[in-house]
């Protein structure tokens, strides 16, 4: 690792060129002498230009990228197995579209991500849910496959971090792989790996390491056309190549099926993407793309590519800004295709308190810089983590707050050391760039939408506080580094044993609390009460753990009823022996039920004293008293609390229905039927996707004949 005020890597000292023939229209490396002192800042930003293209192949060790692959596998394997849990509910349970396997591609491409929640974020992501979708075409719903498709793709962002780690730090083989190793280890990311619906942030940082990958190759190339490069860079090149064409046939024939048909729609994707796929830029601009498809967070990732060019390749700001213009040609394209798909750029987020509390109480800017530090603390150590930080975990900031001033400071301090590390070309001066580069959207979620905490929007940051660490590491427990890795003519191994032994402690704790907090995703049950004694005051760790009492409650009650059903079975009739066994039984999951049901309501009831107007809780508590200790008032009463305090949750219009039915057909009740078509046809206008409303609202129509759209208030308030 350089020293404070050296370039990052000694270059040789040239001899005198000797005169090259004027026919000569090869360009050549340019080489400098090797510098032990900070030259002025303006000669630093002009010191390069269009014509050192290209520049010099830097060789890469293919340990570390191996390693580091390797050690990302291993540490979630033991998520095989695991079930799906939190949000994987809704990406792929719940998606109709995605459950439809290859049939369901085209309306991927046309839908945003969370439609079939009724909730419109403006999220356009569906790279990851086709790639769901391709699971349940071969594998249905077998969550463990997925759970190796996110370990594998993990484990090939290690190697493609340590051949890109290779690249920037020229001869410094061990200080890349230990960034790497921060990175790959480092327990933040279990969130995103061992969750399966956060594979639209595994697909958007490998894109991006991809796209980084393939424009240092257009950096170092000579050649136009990278098959006309070394045979060594075909495994590359083809198979980023063939992805891309393959993706261009299933894009193209999805996107354009209306207006061309689904051939022509493929063929021309496949046009595009093969002549995009013949050179590296080309490839860097198709792994853009691919990462905006994963997730459009990923804008953030151009700033990225002068930066890369700046402090790496020593090319200076113009030239490394001006050379941004293809790919934000493939940025507009993107939005542009996002824009017609599902007609919105920014989609209309919902006020609640549980996920937007800053928002209501008008402290976006104030609870930022409070998370700041929340965040760096996190990334320092990692413990404990919780899969939510809903309201009220982490308390809204103030002018009054020290904590809020605290990271107001720390953001002006950093600003600082950010400049300073970019006029100086420092290896920690890239670190907190990155840092501020990759945290921007989960930072402006905060500031601008007035949204929660969320450790996965620090995935692609631990790579910046990775930079930072090693650096600092390296300049306490290395001596003479100022060049590469054995210029004072000591082997490595005992020029780096200090640092190699400490990161050796830290990679182990980290590994290790990786795989401890791998055990928490087996499922929503374990998930959600190993956030509870960390995150009492959430109003969703509060609900969520009841959700799963109340599923416990319901496998009671239809135990039960199974039960009694066998025994009405016996023929000719069952002995008083079997009824007795059988009503004991009964009773038995009966108990278990109610105390489900009652432990589930303890948690309802702390999570409305948290959030008063938290509807999803009242809904909750309506189907407790619907479905495992019946009291149909009650339901009634916490449903219409649901409708008063959520009036676009469609399940509570719906249960409400199917309570209305029952009792209409049970009392021969019209008015109560009314009832029940009013609320399956609220259903539908709150969320036109939600299928249970349809189908029961179809269902009493053909029974009864029955659509009604309004009633007037006395019939409403009568029952």
């Amino acid at each position: 690792m350089a020293k404070k005020k050296q370039p990052i890597g000694p270059r040789p000292v040239a001899p005198k060129p000797a005169p090259a023939p004027a026919t000569s229209s090869v360009r050549t490396a340019p080489v400098r002498p090797a510098e032990s002192s900070v030259r002025p800042a303006a000669t630093r930003l002009a010191e390069s230009s269009a014509s050192d293209l290209p520049i010099s192949k830097r060789p890469v060790a293919w340990w570390p990228p191996v390693l580091l692959a390797l050690l990302g596998g291993v540490l979630y394997v033991n998520t095989f197995g695991h079930q799906y849990a939190l949000d994987d509910i809704a990406a792929i349970g719940q998606n109709l579209f995605v459950k439809k396997g290859f049939a369901g591609i085209p309306d991927l491409l046309r839908t945003e991500f969370w439609h079939f929640s009724n909730i419109s974020l403006g999220y356009y992501r569906p790279l990851s849910l086709i790639t769901f979708a391709l699971e349940q075409q071969y594998f249905k719903d077998d969550p463990n496959i997925s759970h190796m498709i996110n370990t594998g793709l993990y484990a090939l962002t290690g190697l493609v971090l340590g051949v890109l780690l290779q690249k920037w730090l020229d001869r410094k083989t061990i200080i890349a792989f230990l960034i790497g190793l921060v990175f790959i280890a480092h327990p933040i990311h279990t969130e995103i790996v061992a969750n399966i619906k956060g594979r639209d942030e595994i697909l958007s940082f490998l894109f991006i390491g991809l796209m980084l990958l393939s424009y240092w190759k257009h950096l170092e190339s000579a050649e136009s056309l990278w098959f006309k490069g070394p045979v060594a860079d075909w495994p590359l090149g083809g198979l980023l190549g063939l992805f891309s064409v393959v993706a261009g046939w299933v894009i193209g024939s999805s996107l354009m099926v209306n207006t061309f048909g689904s051939t022509a729609g493929g063929i021309m994707g496949v046009i595009i993407m093969g002549a995009l796929s013949g050179s590296w830029l080309g490839l860097a601009c198709a792994s853009l793309y691919f990462a905006f498809l994963s997730k459009e967070s990923s804008i953030v990732s151009l700033a990225l590519i002068p930066a890369m060019q700046y402090w790496f390749a020593r090319r200076n700001v113009w030239q490394s800004l001006i050379s941004l213009w293809p790919f934000l040609i493939v940025a507009a394209l993107f939005f542009y295709q996002k824009q017609k798909m599902i007609g919105t750029l920014s989609g209309t987020p919902p006020v609640d308190w549980a996920n937007y509390p800053y928002k209501i109480l008008q402290t976006e800017k104030s609870t930022t810089f409070k998370f700041l530090l929340y965040y760096i603390r996190l990334l320092v150590l990692p413990h404990p983590l919780v899969y939510d930080y809903s309201f009220n975990v982490i308390p809204s900031g103030s002018k009054g707050d020290i904590m809020t001033w605290a990271g107001f400071f720390s953001l002006i301090g950093l600003l600082v050391l950010a400049w300073r590390g970019f006029v100086q070309r420092t290896l920690w001066g890239f670190g907190i760039f990155w840092f501020f580069v990759t945290m921007a959207p989960g930072l402006g979620f905060i500031w601008m939408r007035g949204g929660i905490f969320a450790e996965r929007f620090t995935y692609a940051a631990v790579m910046g506080f990775a930079f930072v660490l090693i650096w600092a590491l390296q300049k306490l427990l290395v001596r003479g580094t100022a060049g590469a890795e054995a210029t004072d003519g000591k082997p490595v191994p005992v020029r780096y044993a200090s640092l190699l032994g400490l990161m050796a402690v830290v990679a182990g704790l980290y590994s290790f609390k990786t795989v401890e907090r791998n055990r928490d995703w087996e499922n929503n049950f374990v998930l959600f009460n190993s956030a509870l004694p960390y995150a009492p005051t959430s109003c969703q760790v509060q609900r969520h753990v009841a959700n799963e009492w109340i599923e416990k409650g319901l496998k009671d009650r239809a135990k039960a009823d199974s039960i009694a059903n066998a025994v009405n079975s016996i023929k000719p009739k069952p002995t008083l022996e079997q009824v007795k066994k059988g009503q004991a039984l009964i009773d038995s999951n009966i108990a278990r039920a109610n105390k489900h049901g009652r432990w589930a309501l303890d948690h309802l009831q702390e999570s409305t004293r948290i959030y008063p107007n938290f509807g999803e809780a009242y809904f909750s508590m309506a189907y407790v008293f619907q479905k495992i200790t019946p009291n149909v008032d009650s339901a009634k009463y916490y449903y219409k609390q649901t409708i008063r305090a959520a009036n676009a949750y469609a399940p509570a219009y719906n249960n409400l229905g199917v309570i209305y039915q029952g009792e209409g057909f049970a009392q021969n009740n019209r008015q109560k039927l009314e009832l029940a078509s009013y609320y399956y046809n609220r259903s539908m206008i709150v969320n036109p996707a939600y299928v249970d409303g349809q189908n029961n609202r179809a269902s009493l129509l053909k029974a009864t004949g029955l659509d009604v759209k309004a009633l007037p208030d006395s019939i409403l308030n009568k029952y």
